[in-house]
Formats: C-alpha cells, sequence, structure tokens
C-alpha cells in the first residue's frame, strides 16, 4: 500500500468518525425542533449550515499543509454531497420520535445525553449508519479519483494557481449554496406532499 494511499484512508475514517458525532448531536437537535414543533425554518437553516460548514475545515486541515493539493476539494466535495441528505433524513426520522418517550426520560431524571441514549439513538442508529456508508463513499470517491487520475488533480492545483483564495472560496460558496436551495426544495415539496395526504386521508 502506497503512502499517500494509506494518508488517504486514515483521512477519510477520520473524517468519517467526525461526521459520526456531528450527525448524532445533530439528531438529537432535529428531535428536539420537531418536539417544540420549531421545524420548517429550522430545518431550512440548517441544511444552509450544513452545506456552508464544510468549507472552512478543509481550507483550515488540508490546504495550509500542501497548498498545490486538490485534497481540500475532495474533503469539501464529499461532505457537501452528504450533509444536506443527511439533515432532512435524520430530521424525518426525529419527527417521528414520540414526544411522550423525551418526557419519561425527563421524568426518569436523564440528561441530554441519557435522552440522546435512551430516546433519539434508537430510532436514528440505522439512519446514522446509512449517513456514514453514503460519506465513506462520498469522500473515498474524490481521494481515490486524485490518486489514480493525476491529470484530474493537476487541473485542480492549475486553478489553485490562477485564481486568488477569495475566487476558490467564493466558489466553493456558490456551489454549496446551490446545493443547499436544490436539497432546500426537495424538502419542501417532500412535507407539502405529506401534508397533503394527510389531510386527504383525515389526520
Amino acid at each position: 500500500m502506497s503512502q499517500q494511499l494509506a494518508v488517504c484512508l486514515v483521512a477519510v475514517a477520520a473524517n468519517c468518525g467526525g461526521m459520526l458525532v456531528i450527525y448524532a448531536v445533530m439528531a438529537h437537535s432535529l428531535a428536539k425542533l420537531a418536539w417544540r414543533g420549531r421545524s420548517v425554518f429550522c430545518v431550512v437553516a440548517i441544511i444552509v449550515l450544513a452545506q456552508l460548514f464544510w468549507i472552512l475545515p478543509a481550507l483550515l486541515i488540508v490546504a495550509p499543509r500542501d497548498a498545490d493539493s486538490a485534497s481540500s476539494y475532495a474533503l469539501w466535495f464529499g461532505n457537501w454531497l452528504v450533509s444536506g441528505f443527511g439533515v432532512v433524513l435524520l430530521y424525518e426520522r426525529a419527527k417521528r420520535i414520540p414526544r411522550s418517550l423525551k418526557d419519561s426520560a425527563r421524568m426518569d431524571g436523564l440528561g441530554a445525553f441519557g435522552t440522546w441514549r435512551q430516546v433519539v439513538f434508537p430510532f436514528v442508529r440505522r439512519d446514522l449508519g446509512l449517513t456514514a456508508f453514503f460519506t465513506l463513499i462520498a469522500t473515498l470517491l474524490p481521494f481515490w479519483g486524485l490518486i489514480n487520475q493525476p491529470d484530474t488533480a493537476n487541473v485542480i492545483v492549475l486553478y489553485q494557481r490562477v485564481s486568488s483564495p477569495a475566487e476558490r472560496i467564493g466558489t466553493m460558496i456558490a456551489c454549496s449554496l446551490v446545493g443547499a436551495f436544490i436539497v432546500i426544495a426537495l424538502f419542501l415539496v417532500a412535507k407539502r406532499r405529506s401534508s397533503t395526504l394527510g389531510f386527504e386521508a383525515g389526520y
């Protein structure tokens, strides 16, 4: 195994572990929003933040170590690709968690972590596993492509050399916002459709 491939695999595994922690916390927050009835605007805001969030870690963690590396774009792209989907998936699952379970956990004296472990986690564990799988695929494929197709990496490096940092960040922000708008549109359409079906069913 080459050193470059080993570093790639370690980076992907570390990224997936960090993502699982972030999504676990997010699942608890989404469940709390659903229990309080503050859902649509907050979920839309979280989708936008999730899409934009990955730019900063990619630039701060990867770019300073190797300015001529395309790894920061691979890290950003993989996380950006999954994050909006992950928010919607976890929200749809979290809003099905009965509020009575949360009230029972509070009466039993459970804190935030205990409530997450006993109430939220049993409902979202499969979704967390699915999100982790998609994150692995989405981050591994760009890294793998950059290793096996150096010409692709060279194009990105050339782009980095002819563009300013502000232009690169602006491009990433624009792409992230486009992705966020697509996810938000799908989320709102699905929400409207479920509301219409629920109304027709007499709920």
